[in-house]
């Protein structure tokens, strides 16, 4: 996994930011839950801090839902809780990104919901709404990570592992 460069991954979370609500408008997706749990391999925790800012202010200005600076500081308190919960999954398993970006969405959504009626409008939710916000969507997150992040990384990491052979 640390052979492959961050900006990758970057741009692999970049990709359903942008264009996620277009292809899929009613299917919201935590589209940097994975590119954090990455981040949290890689990088030191003050650097892991910094970039969670910086995505959170991309979602920020992005979005028109919530006030500006609720999504930064909702993920910059998502890295500051979890950073250190990495050493609960092994690098080397292709499932524990996944598992770990269940992990990240869910607590980030969780304390997004106790940030926005301090800092924005009061939201309502029912049992329903919090069971489908808090286990399902972090669990559909969970596989776009599989999906969207670990296969293209193993790929790439098979790819530069492979000499190109001269076809003459």
């Amino acid at each position: 996994m640390r052979s492959v460069p961050l900006m990758f991954f970057f741009a692999l979370a970049m990709v359903p930011t942008v264009f996620g609500s277009i292809f899929f408008p009613f299917f919201p997706l935590n589209t940097f839950a994975p590119f954090l749990a990455i981040v949290f391999y890689i990088a030191a925790f003050p650097r892991a801090l910094w970039i969670a800012l910086g995505c959170g202010l991309i979602l920020d200005l992005l979005s028109s839902e919530f006030h500006f600076g609720v999504h930064a500081i909702t993920l910059v308190t998502t890295t500051f809780f979890l950073y250190h919960q990495k050493r609960h999954f092994f690098e080397d398993k292709p499932i524990a990104i996944s598992l770990l970006t269940i992990l990240i969405s869910s607590v980030a959504t969780v304390i997004q919901l106790l940030y926005i009626p301090l800092f924005d409008r009061g939201i309502s939710f029912s049992a329903v709404s919090f069971l489908t916000d808090v286990i399902v969507l972090p669990c559909v997150d969970g596989i776009y990570g599989f999906l969207w992040f670990t296969c293209p990384m193993r790929l790439y990491i098979h790819l530069k592992k492979k000499p190109l052979e001269d076809e003459s």
